[in-house]
């Protein structure tokens, strides 16, 4: 019943949701200066994902998307995997680029992404993680969205982990409430944004850890962000081999990266050592 709940929750109009972020954000616009507005119609999608040993996922991954009229291609960035990730990937119609520096050197995810969206060509980004899954009619929903508010420069579209353990139905609100009204998404939340903008600006981070929480700050100032309480697939095997042990974990780090970037550049490789040191999955 309480799953049903919270399954209720996340499939209603969407429409209902964006007008809920517009109202929340309206005194804020009227406080602050006019952002920019992109009128050039958005037509195509370059997916990108990051990968590293993936063998197992990148194929239905690659699948949940190809098929959308909007995608123009799949970029699958591999970090130097010692399995088949990047002959599955490419089998499975996707343009495999490999990026596998240090983290200290703009390796690691961030690194990866950033490669990803050079090579990119579409007029919009979408960065999707090997062991997630992302319905056909998402990809219509950021074409939709970008197109009909044009100083919105991209936001995010919402999880569902394949697991239907009761915590993560509460881990998956937690996440929607926070990119929908604190605008900070994480990358399993599936980022999209207009490509131009942030390749002229250089406006995503080359950082191995923490990337998508700074890349959703600098993309902030360049215009809107929405969320789009959407329903991409995410593979619930890091909270089952960690536990909910892992919630106040990244709820924390987020907190301590967030006020120390008000300082000074935090240290991205050292978090990352750390991180994937302590929880090996």
């Amino acid at each position: 019943m309480k799953d049903e709940f919270f399954r209720g929750l996340h499939n209603r109009s969407s429409r209902f949701f964006i007008a809920a972020q517009e109202a929340a954000g309206f005194p804020f616009r009227l406080l602050s200066p006019p952002q920019d507005r992109w009128t050039t119609p958005c037509r195509s999608v370059s997916i990108v994902i990051p990968t590293l040993n993936e063998e197992k996922n990148i194929d239905r991954c690659i699948r949940s998307v190809s098929g959308n009229r909007h995608v123009l291609e799949v970029i699958v960035v591999d970090g130097g995997s010692g399995d088949n990730t990047r002959l599955v990937a490419t089998r499975s119609g996707a343009r495999v680029v490999v990026h596998n520096r240090p983290p200290e050197d703009g390796g690691g995810r961030g690194g990866q992404i950033k490669r990803g969206i050079m090579a990119a060509g579409g007029d919009a980004v979408v960065i999707l993680h090997a062991d997630a899954l992302l319905p056909d009619k998402n990809v219509d929903r950021i074409i939709t969205l970008l197109n009909r508010y044009p100083d919105v420069v991209g936001g995010s579209v919402g999880c569902r982990f394949e697991s239907s353990a009761f915590r993560l139905r509460i881990i998956e609100l937690a996440n929607d409430i926070r990119a929908a009204f604190l605008k900070i998404s994480f990358g399993d939340q599936v980022q999209f944004f207009r490509r131009r903008p942030v390749v002229a600006r250089d406006l995503f981070p080359d950082i191995p850890l923490m990337e998508d929480v700074e890349f959703s700050i600098r993309l902030h100032r360049l215009g809107r962000q929405l969320h789009l309480f959407g329903n991409a697939r995410v593979s619930s095997r890091r909270w089952e081999k960690i536990g909910f042990r892992n919630a106040p974990w990244v709820f924390i780090t987020v907190l301590i990266y967030i006020i120390r970037r008000i300082f000074a550049t935090p240290d991205t490789a050292v978090l990352y050592e750390k991180y994937y040191n302590s929880n090996k999955f």
